[in-house]
């Protein structure tokens, strides 16, 4: 049965039917076929199946097969308990989280199967134990294998066809789903809905209105597809919402300039060989000196080196910016030497340490809104419109933290305390990106859609990051790569229900 086909007839009839073609929904589909679904039909918006799983890198799991043979002893036990405690047991259902935690491992198993191919990879330096299951190709080949399994498997996955309502009997049992497509209206009646249609990163309005400490500077990087729609037909369905308003953050990054996403440089290394690198990571270079719009330094520029945990951080600061500050020495560092690339090793080139021969001449090209040379502090104030006794005062008292090599006020690691003396200096703009919406829909740990009465709505299953009640405000990662892992889990645990609750309708 071929994915690009889109359906003719105005009436479709299917055991499932499941809303969104990321990793939660082609999960979702697969596991309702192997649980006994005969029929089941995944409606995707887009013209091929992917959301934000085709741009993922890496998947969570506890006690997979892959630790396994590598010898890491990776308790599911433990990690409830770490994921618990990030959340202080507060807005988060331990249910949930525990159904996700101990399907993990054996997702990688049933993943390995379908030909997805790992390698056990840290996120931040000394993390152990390792629960990064790096992919193997990438998104795009977890997609690729993920949607042969289904159509394997006789799912019909219908392209380009957008789901608008879901329907409900006269019991108030999920019934199906309206949608529409180039041939116009779609009904697909079914014993059975699975929501799986992703976040609302796209849609401003709801980001807007849900997201504490959104600003219009923000971007987002995620798919566009990812416009809220479905968390908007589940609530007019009667369900419930839960953790809306939390997002998976990321920075500081340099500002957008005009009609560009990513800002690259092409220079060589030492072999001559060409090498691109994003500017981007050198907004978070620990042993720079990140102010906010007073000129007050808001944060520990080292903290565990991992770029998502400073999204919020950046966010809480006045518009959302920050100023990446160094001076000369650190510039002649970084051409020599390279940068500490807190994108993680293996996601982006180039490798850590990789000499930047020609980042100077780069950043001098970039836009005067996002980038500033300056010879005197006074002159870099002037442009960041920061009164020059706040910044001249701010800039003392690291450079003293680093005389002393002792941070005192927010004790930062004394390899990294490196003091701004040496002219010209240097400010990056910055501001916060949106990885990922995370939360949403209410639902139990079955991933049945709660109401407001929290009773199941009988037939609707969601999965994915479009439901709440498995993350903090805040993304934890030391459960690195437990957004996809939520979504396949998820997904599989919704399909496995949906097919049992046929079963018993039947």
């Amino acid at each position: 049965m071929t994915s690009q086909e889109n359906g003719k007839s105005a009436n479709l009839q299917s055991d499932v039917v499941i809303v969104g073609g990321g990793g939660a929904g082609l999960a979702a589909a697969s596991s309702a076929v192997e649980n006994g679904s005969r029929k089941v039909i995944l409606l995707e918006k887009m013209g091929s199946p992917g959301g934000s799983t085709a741009m993922a890198h890496d998947i969570f799991g506890v006690e997979s097969p892959v630790q396994k043979r590598a010898w890491f002893d990776t308790r599911r036990d433990d990690f409830f308990k770490i994921a618990m405690e990030w959340a202080h047991w507060s807005g988060i259902n331990p249910r949930i989280v525990r159904a996700f935690i101990d399907k993990s491992g054996d997702t990688i198993r049933w993943l390995e199967a379908q030909g997805v191919n790992f390698s056990l990879l840290p996120m931040y330096p000394n993390q152990a134990p390792l629960v990064r299951h790096s992919i193997e190709g990438r998104g795009p080949q977890l997609i690729r294998l993920m949607r042969k399994h289904c159509e394997d498997l006789g799912v019909k996955i219908l392209t380009r066809t957008r789901a608008r309502k879901i329907l409900r009997d006269e019991d108030g049992n999920a019934a199906g789903v309206l949608a529409e497509n180039k041939d116009g209206q779609v009904r697909v009646n079914a014993q059975s809905v699975i929501m799986a249609a992703g976040g609302y990163g796209n849609n401003k309005e709801m980001l807007k209105k849900y997201l504490p400490n959104y600003h219009d500077n923000m971007t987002y990087d995620g798919p566009r597809s990812n416009t809220g729609d479905g968390i908007l037909m589940a609530i007019e369905a009667g369900a419930a919402t839960a953790s809306l308003g939390m997002a998976n953050l990321h920075g500081p990054g340099m500002m957008p300039q005009k009609n560009t996403d990513f800002l690259h440089i092409d220079t060589d290394d030492s072999a001559g060989q060409p090498l691109q690198m994003m500017i981007l990571p050198v907004c978070r270079e620990p042993d720079t000196l990140w102010v906010n719009k007073r000129g007050i330094r808001f944060i520990n520029e080292c903290y565990i080196l991992q770029f998502f945990a400073y999204g919020h951080a950046v966010a809480q600061q006045p518009d959302g910016i920050a100023y990446t500050l160094f001076d000369h020495r650190k510039m002649q560092s970084m051409e020599k030497e390279g940068i500490y690339n807190q994108m993680a090793p293996h996601w982006f080139p180039p490798d850590t340490f990789t000499p930047l021969p020609g980042l100077e001449r780069e950043l001098r090209k970039q836009a005067a809104e996002v980038v500033k040379i300056a010879n005197s502090w006074d002159e870099m104030a002037q442009w960041m419109e920061i009164n020059p006794p706040v910044l001249k005062a701010t800039i003392e008292e690291y450079n003293s933290a680093c005389d002393k090599g002792y941070d005192s006020l927010f004790g930062k690691d004394r390899r990294y305390l490196q003091p701004l003396r040496r002219p010209p200096y240097y400010a990056i703009k910055g501001h916060v990106c949106i990885c990922d919406t995370m939360g949403g829909i209410k639902i139990n740990e079955n991933m049945e859609v709660l109401d407001s009465g929290d009773k199941p709505i009988p037939g609707l299953f969601a999965a994915g990051v479009m439901v709440g009640g498995w993350e903090s405000e805040n993304y934890n990662y030391h459960l690195t790569g437990h957004l996809l892992g939520f979504a396949l889990n998820s997904g599989r645990i919704a399909g496995e229900m949906a097919a049992k609750y046929n079963s018993r309708k039947s």
